[in-house]
């Protein structure tokens, strides 16, 4: 009986050791739980913030292209406004000949081209449609200068050096040229009230 007792015992001591076992295992467990379910918020918020910091970012970016396209098209806008701006003022100027005050008008052009060019044999390149107005003028002012009819224009002349080394160009078209390159900040204010409409 001492022996039946004695296994009794042992099989008692190991069912309780059994258990404490399985309680250690079972808090084990727990604490192993705790700590991946820490972990994994933690894992889970890094993702979450990582993902808002890329969501800001390609929302910042999305914004920027957005921005920059508004920008390329208002400038498309702005260039073609200029365009017909300046395409309509050539084609208002291709009738200044038959103004009145055309005459006057080619006289300052010719005054504004020998003084650019004084000191020198001056050639006068015009339009054939001007080169009886021209003459007249060059008579009437007693200048010295040679007539070539060999330009196309919607108004004024060009002057150039005998050795066609200094070039002095008064026409229309390059002076709208002048303009559109030295004002166009202005002009885009008066057609659009600034500079970024």
């Amino acid at each position: 009986m001492a022996y039946e007792d004695l296994i009794k015992s042992i099989e008692s001591a190991a069912g309780e050791k059994k258990l404490e076992v399985l309680r250690n295992a079972e808090r084990e467990v727990e604490a192993v739980l705790r700590e991946a379910e820490t972990e994994s918020s933690a894992i889970h918020a890094q993702y979450m913030e990582k993902a808002k910091r890329d969501l800001a970012l390609e929302s910042n970016r999305q914004k920027f292209l957005a921005r920059q396209d508004v920008k390329r098209k208002i400038s498309l806008v702005r260039q073609k406004l200029i365009d017909d701006a300046f395409s309509g003022s050539l084609h208002s100027l291709s009738a200044i000949r038959s103004d009145p005050v055309y005459s006057s008008l080619f006289a300052g052009f010719v005054r504004e081209v020998t003084d650019a060019l004084v000191g020198e044999d001056i050639v006068l390149h015009v339009d054939p449609r001007d080169s009886a107005l021209c003459n007249e003028i060059i008579t009437k002012t007693g200048l010295n200068c040679i007539i070539v009819k060999d330009l196309t224009t919607i108004g004024g002349l060009c002057g150039t050096s005998a050795d066609g080394k200094i070039k002095a160009d008064n026409t229309l078209e390059s002076r709208l040229s002048k303009i559109r390159n030295q004002d166009t900040l202005e002009i885009i204010s008066l057609i659009l009230g600034g500079p970024d409409g």
